[in-house]
């Protein structure tokens, strides 16, 4: 349930990479010796800072016409603030251009409309506190990472980030980091993750 509600409260970690299409090698004409398979390992280097907020920061919602952006914290909070209003346009203009234009065509491919997500909104949040609990800083990048914790009854808490950059003068929340590391192994900073980049065919084995 946990996850399931992460899912539908933000989508922040769900726009995965695109992969290409497998395509058929033709086999070579001329005789060649038996394959030899190898592989390079090309390793990626994250940097980042966590800045846990102590104690843990409970979101006083604001109205829109008070909002500001100055701040990565500041921005979450609309975020939150939006939701909690159910104000939709108010919480899509949040989002630079790039992740609105990812968040329409999924929309658009789950045929998820305004209603699904204040719906979606509305149990999310309903008897919850939210909290600020880490900020953590990654070249131009924070993430501020938040909670909705029950007010009462046993609720399991619910743990989100959120990726922000800075864009003329605001903070906007984006999906560039999507699939960044530093976004999904904040919290095991010792891990080292692998993907396949580019693998074998059938023809190539």
């Amino acid at each position: 349930m946990r996850f399931a509600l992460l899912t539908i409260i933000l989508m922040i970690c769900v726009s995965g990479e695109s992969s290409a299409q497998s395509q058929t090698i033709p086999d070579t004409p001329f005789p060649t010796a038996p394959a030899v398979t190898n592989k390079i390992v090309a390793e990626d280097e994250y940097a980042f800072a966590v800045r846990r907020y102590d104690p843990p920061v409970e979101v006083k919602t604001v109205a829109r016409e008070k909002a500001s952006y100055r701040t990565p914290e500041a921005t979450t909070v609309a975020l939150i603030s939006a939701m909690s209003a159910q104000d939709f346009e108010w919480f899509r203009s949040l989002w630079d251009a790039g992740s609105l234009r990812i968040m329409e065509a999924r929309d658009n491919e789950l045929n998820q409309d305004r209603k699904f997500w204040t719906s979606a909104w509305e149990r999310a949040l309903k008897d919850r506190k939210v909290e600020l609990t880490d900020r953590i800083e990654s070249g131009d990048y924070v993430f501020i990472a938040y909670r909705l914790v029950p007010i009462a009854g046993s609720a399991e808490v619910v743990e989100l980030i959120t990726a922000l950059k800075s864009q003329a003068g605001r903070w906007f929340a984006t999906q560039e980091l999507s699939t960044d590391p530093v976004l999904l192994y904040w919290k095991t900073p010792n891990v080292r993750p692998k993907r396949t980049i580019r693998g074998l065919n059938d023809v190539q084995k």
